[in-house]
């Protein structure tokens, strides 16, 4: 099970390093040309940075429980209320951005498959509808319950736990959080700007074309 979640971890990253450096290629030339393409690259790179913050959270979350152990701080139910809380926070964090972001590529897939009708555009038109289906109501399902643990926990709601655990357990939530949000930025952003550089989305739609770009 154990072997099975690391997988997963790393098919996240993997999917989000691909968004990213695909969202690089077109960077500069998105500003250029703005629209409904730009804020299709925009929506992607969101989805980027949001995939590293999950995945660096997941990791986080791993660890953490074994470092508030050796301090011999904190017991087993403040460790819990923690990684309750820390996983809340993390999940609405992440999960909103990329379905609100998600809907956008969708749309733009399903007119893609329409348009050119071939069995790639299709596939991937498929995969997202499968996709945004699967997170919008994974949201609906999951984002109430943990919305009210959150409030519940910043409230000081648990009767269980003393002011000075429950202190412990926000600020510590909270910065495992702000950790993986800063981690997932940072990597998407150079992963974005490393393909930006490299990649020159105008060069090869000019040479698909057969025309040559004058400078």
């Amino acid at each position: 099970m154990f072997f099975l979640y690391i997988l997963l971890l790393g098919l996240n990253f993997f999917i989000s390093w691909s968004n990213a450096s695909c969202v690089g290629r077109y960077w500069s030339e998105s500003k250029e040309v703005g629209g409904s393409f730009r804020r299709h690259i925009v929506c992607g790179y969101i989805m980027a940075v949001a995939g590293f913050t999950m995945v660096y959270g997941c990791i986080l979350l791993l660890i953490a429980p074994y470092i508030m152990q050796a301090t011999g701080k904190f017991d087993a139910e403040v460790i819990a209320d923690f990684e309750s809380l820390a996983g809340d926070i993390l999940y609405l964090l992440v999960a909103v951005p990329i379905v609100l972001s998600g809907i956008r590529i969708w749309l733009a897939s399903l007119k893609a498959a329409f348009e050119k009708k071939t069995f790639s555009y299709i596939a991937t038109a498929g995969w997202n509808s499968y996709a945004q289906i699967h997170d919008t109501i994974s949201l609906a399902r999951n984002a109430p319950s943990a919305f009210g643990r959150i409030v519940e926990a910043f409230s000081g709601g648990k009767k269980s736990r003393s002011k000075k655990g429950s202190e412990y357990i926000i600020l510590l939530a909270v910065f495992v959080v702000i950790l993986a949000i800063v981690g997932g930025y940072l990597t998407a952003d150079a992963i974005m700007r490393k393909a930006d550089q490299e990649y020159d989305g105008f060069e090869v739609a000019y040479r698909n074309r057969n025309v040559k770009r004058i400078y």
